[in-house]
């Protein structure tokens, strides 16, 4: 049978299309969860996924996206979300009333109220400013000094802090020490005898006692020593350390006021201290347990809610979270509780909205850390181009996840959240994994 060049070009042409047209329908986000398969790390811990374009209701990639896992500090997103719906732009410090020669303040739970890292403090310049007698309303906080399921044997570690209605010095003694090894405090509470100071041949570290401001200190430290110990809260301690530093300035005369819980008036006035998206970013970025706890209690007071951190929750997931695909556990801000329990598809849903709420992406993605830049994925994701990963990262011992916005080098936009639980490998070798995976949707998407 003779063959004419027409017919051998056109069978070349339906053989190339046929193996085009069999090529794609193999889906090309099949290779992502091939490469969750395959990898030798996450073959005995516990991992959800999920992949999908932000905007988009379809998801390109899932796993285990429907079960749930102990989120760590991705609660902050959920936190972050909050915050922004129930505050302003502004953080309010507290609210007051002036009679006379006095000056009356009910705290509202403002975290950067004299915390060292904001060095401009404007609720506590209006107070040494003000010429008056200050009294202090104190009560209105109605839960514990720690959050629910928090491990009490983490009191002396500077990311479990106490929670306050009237934060100060972001609740924690900065210990640090001279060229000489001389131990500093600040603020120095054994000069206030808010503490007694004990050195100890056995210490390594300064440890706190469970129930004081008592210290056991090492006998000898080195001159680049930094250490932060969280302050034992109460009433008392909190108006010493006010009245102290008041005093100190020698603009105000007389002690702070304390006064028991009353209701604040109609007329009271509201003093906002810094700017609501420079707060956000401190409790993001370095993922700080004690700013994620105090935003809550900011969202309860600005709302007029119980001042706790169980009505706010109560009240975002009734008003803000009730379309979220599963039911969520939430148990505190930081995301230090295991009582937490998210799903996948829960954190990509939310962080979603989180988008939405915005509105503008250049702001968002400057209030979360960025891969290899800043906050805590600024050693992953080091390519040398722009950041490409914007995303909260959160770890528990044998647990690690990382929920966020991907950019992949097509140009389109992702929303992802990857989560670890339950491994006993160390957390080095699953963050890598996470950065391998991640590294190459943006690579390849």
């Amino acid at each position: 049978m003779k063959i004419n060049n027409y017919t051998l070009l056109v069978g070349t042409i339906l053989l190339i299309t046929s193996c085009s047209v069999q090529k794609s329908v193999v889906l090309p986000y099949q290779n992502i969860s091939n490469e969750l398969k395959i990898s030798s790390v996450n073959q005995q811990h516990q991992v959800g996924f999920i992949l999908k374009e932000i905007g988009s209701a379809k998801s390109m990639v899932e796993q285990e996206a429907d079960h749930y896992f102990t989120p760590a500090s991705n609660t902050k997103l959920y936190t972050f979300y909050t915050a922004l719906n129930m505050l302003g732009d502004s953080i309010s410090t507290f609210k007051y009333v002036v009679k006379n020669d006095s000056l009356i303040i009910w705290p509202m739970a403002d975290a950067s109220f004299l915390h060292p890292d904001f060095k401009n403090q404007p609720a506590f310049d209006f107070l040494k400013n003000s010429n008056k007698t200050i009294y202090l309303v104190t009560g209105r906080y109605s839960g514990e000094k720690f959050g629910s399921g928090w491990s009490w044997g983490d009191y002396n570690d500077y990311y479990q802090t106490e929670i306050t209605e009237l934060p100060i010095y972001g609740n924690a003694i900065n210990i640090t020490a001279t060229a000489e090894g001389e131990i500093k405090y600040s603020p120095d509470i054994a000069s206030l005898y808010l503490s007694e100071i004990e050195v100890s041949s056995a210490a390594k570290k300064v440890i706190r006692d469970l129930g004081s401001n008592n210290l056991s200190v090492p006998e000898k430290v080195s001159a680049n020593y930094q250490q932060i110990v969280p302050l034992h809260l109460s009433k008392g301690i909190i108006e010493n350390l006010l009245t102290d530093t008041l005093l100190a300035t020698g603009m105000v005369t007389k002690p702070i006021i304390n006064l028991e819980w009353r209701s604040i008036p109609a007329n009271a006035k509201t003093f906002y201290s810094i700017a609501a998206d420079t707060l956000y970013q401190h409790m993001l970025q370095p993922s700080d347990n004690f700013m994620a706890e105090e935003i809550l209690l900011n969202c309860a007071a600005a709302k007029n809610l119980s001042m706790n951190t169980d009505s706010v929750i109560a009240y975002s997931k009734k008003n803000y979270l009730n379309d979220l695909p599963d039911k969520i556990e939430w148990a505190d801000g930081s995301g230090l509780s295991r009582y937490n329990l998210f799903t996948p598809r829960d954190m990509a849903a939310l962080l979603q909205k989180i988008y939405d709420k915005v509105g503008s992406e250049k702001r968002l993605f400057n209030l979360l850390p960025n891969g290899g830049k800043s906050g805590t994925i600024r050693n992953m994701f080091k390519t040398g181009e722009s950041p490409f990963v914007f995303a909260k990262s959160g770890s528990l011992a044998n647990n690690y996840c990382l929920s966020g916005y991907l950019i992949g080098k097509s140009g389109k936009k992702y929303i992802f959240s990857f989560m670890n639980n339950s491994f006993v490998n160390p957390t080095s070798e699953i963050r890598a994994e996470v950065e391998r995976v991640l590294t190459f949707i943006h690579d390849n998407y």
